[in-house]
């Protein structure tokens, strides 16, 4: 792999769009060159990772995922725990690097994805045009090699003269995080700042995400023959279809909360007048008071019955809690842009609809830990077969994740 891998970086990474940082005379220029010299390595990395089916149901990928990622972290000198992420299918590792200071810095991102074994061999990864395509490439296998690839960078610019960093990798971030988010509260708090390497849309960080949760609505009707006795029947799907409607609005644009029916389910045969049907909804939110708002306005829509004789439940179920934007966040984005302008370059700050495992971090009341999402590759089309990874921007966001290691606090809060 590494040849051919050399000539495709020497095609395509010597392009304009490709990795050359720009001078600066307040840059670290040794390690501007460091990094640089890294993007072969990184993309040889990548590319095994990606070869690898790894989706969050998958324990045999999962396992040889978690396995290759032990001994990547052991060979940088750390120690590692296996916690199993029940009821998820594989483990969170939790490696620590010894450092100076007594809180220090956690790492994290998930190494599952969203993909069907055989789409690895089906989609090999591939580099062209200055992109590399691939399942996962940039979520979020792009994130481990970013961590991967600046401890091994960090290490050979100060040996072990570091702040204390943990590292965390979970297997179970496609699906809510189930078995890990206890586990990475619960870490979070010990440390003075977390730093999540989810993929970011274009060459920023990432300042606030959306918190996720489900509506299930279900209705009960009377099933009976649709041709010979239909009057009979109570219709559970066209009781259902009227309360969708009805529910459209539970939404408010202006406190960033959206409700969007995603799935609806009724009825196995044709002939039958269906006597259940069930929807269920994507709920998005910035505010956790919005559950109780959502919850209670769909209480009192769903009890005006639209076909007599049926009846219906609505069911809210909280997935990931919001990572709203905060006066912690905001000091390490501007930490993070400073280090960008020592390369002339500049760093949006973007908040997401989406939600992240930076949610489960973030401590809610508390300055403590710093939160700071995003850092790992630069990447879009995410969960689908366009799915695609900018080398151009590599060498810069290595150089950031170093120059944060090397610089941010290793006890308090947060970057001082």
């Amino acid at each position: 792999m590494l040849r051919p891998l050399a000539v495709l970086l020497a095609l395509h990474v010597a392009q304009p769009v490709a990795a050359q940082l720009p001078q600066a005379p307040a840059a670290d220029r040794t390690l501007q060159r460091q990094s640089q010299a890294r993007i072969e390595p990184f993309l040889a990395e990548l590319g095994s990772l990606v070869a690898i089916d790894s989706g969050s149901d998958r324990p045999q990928g999962l396992d040889r995922m978690a396995t290759h990622l032990e001994q990547r972290l052991q060979g940088l000198g750390a120690r590692v725990e296996r916690h199993p992420a029940r009821p998820a299918a594989g483990d969170t590792l939790v490696a620590r690097l010894e450092g100076r200071g007594d809180r220090g810095i956690l790492l994290m991102v998930h190494y599952d994805t969203v993909f069907p074994d055989g789409e690895a061999g089906r989609r090999p990864f591939r580099i062209e045009a200055g992109r590399a395509t691939g399942p996962g490439v940039a979520d979020a296998k792009g994130g481990v090699v970013m961590i991967l690839q600046a401890l091994e960078l960090l290490r050979t610019r100060n040996g072990n003269d570091h702040t204390p960093i943990t590292v965390l990798f979970n297997p179970d971030e496609e699906i809510g995080s189930p078995g890990s988010a206890p586990l990475i509260a619960e870490l979070a708090r010990r440390h003075a700042v977390v730093l999540s390497f989810e993929p970011s849309p274009q060459n920023g960080v990432i300042d606030a995400t959306k918190g996720i949760a489900f509506l299930s609505l279900a209705v009960r009707g009377r099933a009976a023959h649709a041709g010979a006795d239909p009057a009979s029947g109570r219709n559970a799907a066209v009781e259902l279809a009227h309360q969708i409607v009805a529910l459209q609005n539970l939404g408010d644009p202006a406190r960033g909360t959206t409700v969007n029916w995603t799935v609806l389910r009724s009825g196995e045969r044709p002939n039958v007048i269906p006597a259940e049907a069930t929807a269920t909804a994507d709920l998005r939110y910035s505010d956790p008071l919005e559950l109780e708002r959502v919850r209670q306005q769909g209480e009192r829509t769903i009890s005006r019955r639209h076909i007599p004789d049926t009846t219906a439940s609505l069911t809210l179920t909280p997935r990931r809690p919001p990572f709203p934007p905060n006066p912690a966040t905001q000091a390490l984005v501007l930490r993070a842009q400073a280090i960008f302008r020592e390369l002339q370059l500049p760093l949006p700050a973007i908040a997401m609809g989406f939600g992240t495992d930076a949610g489960h971090a973030f401590q809610s009341g508390s300055s403590c830990p710093a939160v700071l999402e995003g850092l790992g590759v630069v990447g879009g089309d995410l969960h689908s077969p366009a799915e695609w990874m900018d080398l151009g921007s590599l060498p810069a966001r290595l150089y950031l994740v170093v120059r944060l290691l090397e610089t941010l606090p290793s006890s308090g809060c947060g970057p001082s």
